[in-house]
């Protein structure tokens, strides 16, 4: 009995010691996935500056560039007018446009809403469920109708 409980503990010692003595292991790992996620939100962020950046410097050559072929147009609108001797250019004037017919008769319905216009013959007198409607005879197996 005394060798199975000195066994026994001498087990216990060694499962305490391979379970909980990595203490300055963890806390390195814990140092250098911290130094990690620090690099790469520093790596994102750097990323995220350099693309800002692009994109304004595009955006300002892309209005210079506009600003100068409007300049360019201005420039030769002048030196044209500068030149006519007659009446100049005339104004430009729309057309006006063609109405457009619907391809079918009572396409077009006169409440605009999208929904067609209510079919003639039908009863569309208002309160539903008054009997005013007629019901059609239905007839069963076996002859009996069901008013």
């Amino acid at each position: 009995m005394k060798k199975v409980t000195i066994s026994m503990l001498a087990a216990g010692v060694v499962l305490l010691a391979s379970c909980g003595g990595n203490a300055d292991a963890d806390k390195a790992k814990a140092a250098a996935d911290s130094a990690r996620v620090a690099d790469s939100l520093a790596t994102v962020e750097a990323a995220a500056k350099a693309q800002a950046a692009a994109d304004s410097t595009r955006m300002a050559d892309s209005l210079a560039a506009v600003a100068a072929s409007a300049e360019a147009e201005a420039a030769a609108k002048t030196s044209k007018g500068g030149k006519s001797s007659g009446g100049g250019s005339k104004p430009k004037t729309e057309e006006p446009k063609e109405e457009v017919k619907p391809s079918r008769p009572g396409a077009n319905n006169a409440g605009g809403s999208g929904t067609p216009a209510p079919r003639s013959g039908t009863n569309n007198s208002g309160a539903a469920g008054t009997g005013d409607a007629k019901k059609p005879d239905v007839k069963k197996r076996g002859g009996v109708n069901p008013n």
